[in-house]
């Protein structure tokens, strides 16, 4: 007997699949290892079931995706909503800007979420700061507290009727967010250390998750991470997944200008007029001269 399903959770080779309400535990054919095929937490799937008492079956196929995401690793999603941490730990936005570079890259509509904004000594100057930087970049920006229920609305709101993947590093209060979207869910938290001020990591896997608000609204949630390796391997290429240069990158004076050394450079003269974040104009160029450094060897 064959069903059809999505693949919800994925957990050492084994692919946990729902078809019509029951979940199977499958495990992939050799012809997806022979076709270098590698099936994804979201994939609409087709499975031969073993047993259908012990809820077995083999994954025998996997439909077109209308998408996929490399890092995290999902399929057929709708949006990407990143957390990362005004406090404990301090904001990375370099983190955060090479993660807006891969969304940018693979075409996904990305929310950013400021979570921890109770536990800032100057919450409003700080986060404001934050929020006029990737504002003004393009991107919508929510402040969250899992404490006092700051931006859950919001966050509904932005997820209601989508696939909706969770993505952040560790500790940003990601678990916290899913305990206060999903009442019952119970995902395990993590404190941070204090030595470190680096978060546990407690979600291991990914794992797609019913909201209870909305219709067809999910979650999925993702493993966190302590760094994002760029997707684009050609620092000349890194302007073009910038947001805010996507108008100027073709009104510079020379042709593929890469902003950084050429006069009368247009973005130069933005950032300089303050049309463009001179912090995130710093960062491009970090992660510039990173990629070129790293090419050479």
């Amino acid at each position: 007997m064959t069903l059809k399903g999505r693949i919800i959770k994925g957990i050492g080779g084994f692919y946990y699949v729902d078809a019509a309400g029951v979940l199977y535990e499958t495990r992939a054919r050799g012809l997806f290892r022979k076709n270098k095929v590698t099936p994804l937490v979201g994939d609409m799937a087709e499975i031969e079931v073993i047993s259908s008492d012990d809820r077995t079956a083999y994954l025998i196929d996997i439909e077109d995706r209308k998408n996929s995401l490399m890092r995290p690793a999902v399929a057929n999603v709708d949006q990407v909503l990143v957390i990362f941490a005004c406090a404990n730990p301090p904001a990375n936005t370099g983190l955060l800007d090479r993660f807006l570079i891969n969304m940018e890259k693979q075409e996904m509509e990305v929310t950013i979420v400021l979570s921890k904004t109770d536990l800032m000594s100057d919450a409003s100057e700080l986060l404001q700061n934050l929020k006029d930087i990737y504002e003004s970049a393009g991107y919508r920006v929510i402040g969250l507290s899992n404490k006092t229920g700051e931006g859950l609305e919001e966050i509904r709101s932005v997820m209601n009727g989508k696939y909706t993947v969770l993505s952040g590093p560790s500790g940003v209060g990601k678990s916290s967010l899913l305990n206060s979207l999903v009442p019952g869910y119970d995902a395990e938290t993590g404190d941070i250390s204090k030595k470190l001020g680096k978060g546990k990591n407690t979600t291991r896997h990914t794992e797609i998750i019913e909201a209870p608000f909305g219709e067809d609204t999910y979650i999925i949630d993702t493993p966190g991470y302590s760094q994002v390796e760029l997707l684009v391997d050609d620092e000349q290429d890194i302007r073009l997944f910038m947001r805010e240069f996507e108008d100027k990158n073709t009104l510079c004076r020379f042709a593929g200008c890469i902003h950084i050394a050429e006069p009368d450079c247009d973005i130069k003269k933005s950032v300089e007029a303050k049309e463009i974040s001179e912090a995130r104009y710093l960062s491009y160029v970090n992660i510039y001269n990173e990629t070129k450094s790293r090419r050479k060897w």
